[in-house]
């Protein structure tokens, strides 16, 4: 073999060389991009997540307000007056017609009763609820 020959089988393994770098390379970038994509989706699911929880969050603080508000017009409502109401849309000059209220009054002992307001509102799971409880006794 020459010389000529020689460097010819020379350039000719460099160049593999090359190729297998390059498609090493291409491997190596492909493996990242799939990395990236299941990090980015991971994080959106995270997000996604953090909002729902928000949302049910406000749901429940919306609810109790709207439930001790009722309680505090109740506990000033004559003890005689103290009646159980079916479920109905909450009517609010603040706008929560998503939530219904109902209100249940019953009597454990003579001049004591207890009132309990649930309110609800519904979910993508369903209807949730949050109630609230006080008792009044007769004086």
């Amino acid at each position: 073999m020459n010389d000529e020959q020689r460097m010819m089988k020379s350039e000719r393994r460099a160049t593999n060389d090359e190729r297998r770098t390059a498609a090493f390379t291409l491997m190596e970038m492909m493996l990242a991009l799939v990395l990236f994509a299941v990090g980015t989706l991971a994080v959106m699911s995270l997000i996604q997540r953090a909002h729902a929880g928000m949302a049910d969050g406000e749901n429940v603080l919306i609810a109790t307000h709207l439930a001790q508000r009722r309680l505090a017009e109740l506990r000033n409502t004559a003890y005689g007056s103290l009646v159980s109401e079916s479920k109905a849309s909450v009517t609010s000059p603040s706008g929560f017609t998503r939530f219904s209220r109902a209100v249940t009054v019953t009597e454990p002992l003579s001049n004591l009763k207890q009132i309990v307001v649930t309110v609800y509102w519904n979910t993508q799971g369903g209807e949730a609820s949050t109630p609230l409880q006080t008792h009044v006794s007769q004086h």
